[in-house]
């Protein structure tokens, strides 16, 4: 078990609940014959939910989608408007071919196959964060909003911070004496123009600091994303909206890793997979809010991402 990309929240539950049992009764169930999608929770191992390990639980949000391409409905509705204007002879009205399309929607979504997904997340009650392994603000916004509605009392916001992370990462960039020690800077960023957002560099393979990407830091240019490692041990790009992307193990971490196979019991691999990638979680996302980040107490508002799947 990893996490490739993460983004954190902050969270309070007041009453202390037997999560595993609220887990179950909001499990995964088959998608309606009619629905394009279901949301429900999957379990981690067996009938387990969530599995506690030293003040962290794992869980994991499940949503089965039915695969009905909208190129699948056109290609149908186009021959049902030819079969229907010869019929009547005369072209088909914009209404009458959008209530054709509805229609064949509703009759090609039982046939269509149904994809399963899996998002995974830690809820470190040591650090009250909330770290899904995602990169997508979107699946974020769904997962906590499903979170939400199965916890009763359960508040989550997304870590907000004070501090501008593009200028930040400007100044470990053309400041190598201003980097923390425990923080690297790896080969990879990604600067833009603030005038215009499409006039990106992806810079591959400098050496930071390097001259050319200072050059163009000179010219305005802004970093919107920065690869480091952290402590020898993680390796991972670090975006201006504290966004955790492309999480990598480093040796001495996989090596931490491959001792656990070593144990006889599966339960125990697991438990200590997850123990460890907790506490490797809670240790970087704690040294680079020192570093980065400023929280705030959970109910200070801030604009939510966009939900584009309502929860069914």
């Amino acid at each position: 078990m990893w996490f490739n990309n993460a983004l954190v929240f902050q969270y309070e539950l007041d009453k202390v609940t037997d999560l595993n049992a609220l887990l179950t009764e909001e499990a995964l169930k088959p998608c309606p014959p009619h629905a394009r999608f279901i949301y429900g929770w999957l379990p981690i191992h067996n009938d387990c939910f969530a599995q506690e390990v030293a003040g962290t639980t794992l869980i994991c949000m499940g949503k089965e989608e039915r695969i009905l391409p909208r190129s699948v409905i056109q290609r149908e509705l186009e021959e049902r408007v030819l079969q229907q204007e010869a019929q009547l002879l005369r072209p088909l009205k914009r209404a009458e071919q959008s209530q054709m399309a509805e229609e064949i929607e509703f009759e090609l979504l039982p046939k269509a196959f149904c994809l399963q997904k899996r998002t995974y997340a830690v809820l470190d009650s040591a650090s009250n964060h909330l770290i899904i392994n995602t990169a997508s603000q979107t699946q974020a916004a769904q997962f906590t909003a499903f979170l939400r509605k199965t916890i009763p009392g359960l508040r989550i916001e997304l870590l907000q911070y004070g501090d501008n992370l593009s200028a930040r990462f400007a100044e470990w960039i053309s400041n190598s004496s201003s980097i923390p020690t425990s923080i690297q800077l790896a080969s990879d960023c990604l600067l833009y123009s603030p005038d215009d957002e499409k006039k990106r560099f992806n810079c591959k393979g400098y050496a930071l600091p390097a001259d050319e990407v200072i050059s163009l830091l000179n010219q305005g240019l802004i970093p919107a994303e920065i690869a480091i490692q952290w402590n020898e041990r993680i390796q991972l790009t670090l975006t201006e909206d504290f966004t955790l992307k492309r999480i990598k193990c480093m040796d001495y971490l996989i090596e931490e890793f491959s001792e656990f196979r070593q144990l006889e019991d599966d339960g125990q691999q697991r438990d200590a997979a997850l123990a460890l990638l907790s506490g490797e979680l809670r240790a970087l996302v704690t040294d680079l809010i020192k570093y980065l980040a400023a929280p705030v107490e959970v109910g200070q508002k801030k604009a939510a991402p966009v939900v584009k799947d309502l929860l069914v």
